[in-house]
């Protein structure tokens, strides 16, 4: 009975110190460059070149993701350390491609039809969704539902520090 025990202690604690391990270097990232989505807009400069990234979750059928068109434009264009990236889910190419060109959309731009995006953000069960990393591809804000005015500016606070 002793050996029985001292073996299990033994095998408890190897599974415990291998994974603590494990998980003291793991990290939770994003990176889009690491999945495969068919490209609606290209971008023009490679993420790696930013300080932060903003992806942005969308679908043409979506009113308030039209509506923040404009805002994300404007984050996109005007600000030299800061990249938006739209990915447009649980939708069809070319809805998403029209919605695109109806709605002046200039920022870089995807359509993830398998939702594979999605995977590392259980979480996420409506749109739009707005998440903000950092150049380790750490999330740092995320925002739920339509940007207006004044997540405009609290996104701005974060990339002009």
């Amino acid at each position: 009975m002793i050996n029985i025990t001292k073996y299990y202690l033994i095998l408890v604690l190897v599974f415990f110190i291998l994974g603590c391990n494990y998980n003291q270097n793991e990290k939770n990232v994003f990176s889009p460059s690491k999945i495969d989505l068919k490209v609606l807009v290209a971008g023009k400069k490679d993420i790696q070149e930013y300080e932060f990234y903003i992806i942005n979750f969308w679908a043409s059928w979506c009113i308030p993701c039209k509506n923040e068109v404009p805002i994300l434009n404007k984050l996109d264009s005007e600000n030299r350390n800061l990249k938006v990236i739209g990915i447009s889910i649980m939708d069809v190419y070319s809805e998403s491609l029209s919605f695109i060109k109806s709605n002046n959309v200039q920022f870089e731009n995807y359509w993830d039809e398998k939702l594979v995006s999605l995977k590392n953000f259980n979480s996420i069960n409506s749109i739009p969704v707005t998440l903000i990393f950092n150049n380790k591809d750490e999330v740092i804000l995320r925002l739920d539902g339509e940007l207006d005015q004044k997540s405009y500016f609290k996104i701005l606070e974060i990339v002009k520090k």
